[in-house]
């Protein structure tokens, strides 16, 4: 029997091809590759291109402006650090905030900051396992709870749940790909885990490392704050799928959250504090070294986020031309809050590798045998 591929192994070596070889191999390959914004790196398949070859949503900026950058909120900053100073000691239990963890990069600074500026805030940081944690993100979470020295727990539902959710969800797919429909089934399950968990516990706040386009459009909000209003609603679709569809047995269903059983003094609220703050991708990385939590090697978001993800891109490439991920590193190099060239490489490539197999083919092979599903299954025919 084949031995599994090594996903991490698989990951490096990615990065390693898309940083020194990948900016001479592109220059024999472009006929085959969709051309791309000059500015933001956007595909072509994903946003029209106009005769200057910029995308729609940067021909709508001045030429003589190369990003759009926003004005820091410090209003907005102060709202959410009142919310926190307020919090300080409120719990019903031992906690005060319960930190989604998951071992990258957000969630290190976040905590860190969070320990930093409300040190009278009692913080419980929350894992949950979904069966396809990238062992990095499982190695930093070991290595870095030491140094931040708060309370922890895992959240680890059985695998038949989870490879019944991607299972469904990669093979139907809505049009925000599998960004829109797998990542973001995933997300809404971690956060409805964390409020049965902060229900259950007494603790008022959920904190959250989402990014402004996470908030925005996945999420749907214009706030750092979930309404109460939306917390208090059960859930009974995720990513426009009907749970009853996903999960025959109620048990499973009812791992979701069941909002409108819970009396409004346990309803927790829910926080996404990087909206507020709204950094730039570079000053976050530099901040978790420079605070000694993790090296720069272990928080690319390619090692660290779940193993799942080549798979979903190269089934998007396949299905729609681009990864769905693309919409929102292209909305970050428009805002000057991601470097273009590296994200343009690393977006290439993939489109390069889905036709292609190169490094991924073993690996997507494997992890669609995991779900109990084929290549035909989601539409990937390799060259």
């Amino acid at each position: 029997m084949a031995q599994p591929v090594d996903p991490v192994k698989t990951a490096r070596l990615f990065e390693f091809y898309v940083r020194r070889i990948w900016p001479l191999q592109r220059r024999f390959v472009a006929s085959r590759l969709r051309r791309r914004c000059v500015r933001c790196a956007a595909s072509e398949a994903m946003l029209p291109l106009n005769a200057q070859q910029l995308c729609s949503e940067c021909a709508r900026q001045p030429l003589q402006q190369s990003v759009l950058r926003r004005e820091r909120n410090a209003a907005l900053e102060a709202e959410l650090a009142r919310i926190f100073s307020a919090a300080c000691g409120t719990g019903g239990g031992a906690h005060d905030a319960l930190v989604m963890f998951s071992g990258g990069k957000d969630s290190c600074y976040l905590v860190q900051r969070l320990k930093n500026e409300h040190p009278r805030l009692r913080l419980l940081a929350c894992t949950v396992d979904n069966g396809f944690m990238s062992p990095v993100a499982k190695r930093n979470i070991d290595e870095v709870l030491p140094r931040l020295d708060i309370d922890h727990v895992f959240i680890r539902p059985r695998r038949s749940f989870y490879v019944k959710l991607f299972r469904y969800a990669l093979t139907h797919l809505n049009a925000e790909g599998s960004y829109g429909t797998v990542d973001f089934s995933d997300g809404e399950f971690m956060l409805d885990a964390a409020r049965n968990l902060a229900s259950e516990k007494g603790i008022p706040l959920i904190v959250c490392g989402y990014s402004r386009y996470q908030v925005e459009n996945g999420l749907g909000l214009h706030h750092f704050e979930s309404p109460p209003e939306r917390e208090r609603q059960p859930r009974v679709a995720t990513a426009g799928l009907a749970l009853t569809e996903i999960f025959e047995d109620e048990d499973e269903r009812r791992l979701w959250w069941q909002g409108l059983r819970q009396p409004d003094a346990l309803l927790p609220r829910l926080l996404f504090p990087l909206y507020a703050w709204d950094l730039e991708e570079e000053d976050i990385k530099r901040q978790v070294v420079a605070w000694g939590l993790m090296s720069a090697h272990d928080q690319s978001p390619i090692v660290t986020n779940h193993r799942l993800i080549p798979l979903l891109g190269v089934v998007d490439v396949h299905r729609f031309g681009y990864s769905s991920f693309e919409k929102e590193f292209c909305r970050m190099i428009r805002e000057g809050k991601a470097d273009r060239r590296t994200w343009q490489h690393t977006f290439e490539f993939l489109e390069y590798t889905s036709r292609t197999g190169l490094f991924v083919k073993p690996l997507v092979l494997d992890l669609l045998a995991e779900l109990g599903l084929t290549a035909e299954d989601v539409g990937v025919r390799f060259d």
